[in-house]
């Protein structure tokens, strides 16, 4: 079962995994580069004129940190496959209310053919 996204942990994850991509790609050296990214807002805590600073200051008011702490490689993982697959990352109570909310579904349905209904005479 995958973590609640309003967890510290899974929070942590997601925004050192989103910080880093750029660095992943190669498209920069270090994450405060990457000219599209909230990260040089949020590891200078300056206002960009885009970027909330105050709901991951709260959280984290050492956000330096979470780009050199070593990511939980389960947490990475399971980021990278919902990223790849398109669905939202998170336990069943945080998706079905994200389902009811969009009126959309969002989970996998059960694989194999549909169950076949007899036609009516």
């Amino acid at each position: 079962m995958a973590p609640s996204p309003w967890t510290k942990p899974y929070l942590a994850a997601a925004l050192r995994y989103v910080s880093l991509n750029p660095v992943r790609a190669r498209l920069v050296k270090r994450a405060r580069d990457w000219r599209w990214s909230s990260t040089r807002a949020h590891l200078h805590g300056r206002d960009d004129g885009f970027t909330a600073l105050a709901p991951v200051r709260d959280r984290f008011p050492h956000f330096a940190d979470l780009l050199t702490t070593e990511p939980e490689a389960d947490l990475f993982d399971a980021l990278r496959t919902a990223e790849s697959i398109g669905r939202p990352l998170g336990d069943d109570r945080f998706l079905a209310r994200i389902e009811r909310q969009t009126k959309r579904v969002l989970r996998p349905g059960k694989r194999g053919p549909k169950p076949s209904v007899p036609e009516e005479e």
